[in-house]
């Protein structure tokens, strides 16, 4: 999506990215998950550390932004780009929780 120039996309799939991966380590520990899309609310209802809970609250927001870039700030590429590391961030925090 980036690489069409499409920074919108691939901010709300990053936002999905960090979505599943904490829903993964929910279900994981808990054999649920919430139904939420605040990645805010999941990492702290996971215990996460303040790195990652900044992570979370930084990537939250484009969720709706780049669902509806009416009501939302406009998602450059580096904005996007920022988004996809964060969310790659939080992913990897993930995997080091399922050992």
């Amino acid at each position: 999506m980036l690489e069409a120039g499409f920074g919108d996309g691939a901010a709300f799939y990053a936002h999905q990215g960090g979505e599943f991966a904490l829903k993964a380590l929910q279900l994981f520990r808990t054999g649920t998950f919430d139904r939420v899309h605040d990645l805010t609310k999941l990492a702290r209802d996971l215990g996460a550390p303040p790195r990652i809970m900044k992570l979370a609250s930084d990537v939250t927001p484009l969720y709706t932004g780049s669902r509806y870039p009416d009501i939302g700030r406009r998602i450059t590429r580096r904005l996007a780009e920022a988004t996809l590391e964060k969310a790659r961030r939080i992913a990897r925090w993930v995997r080091r929780q399922m050992v």
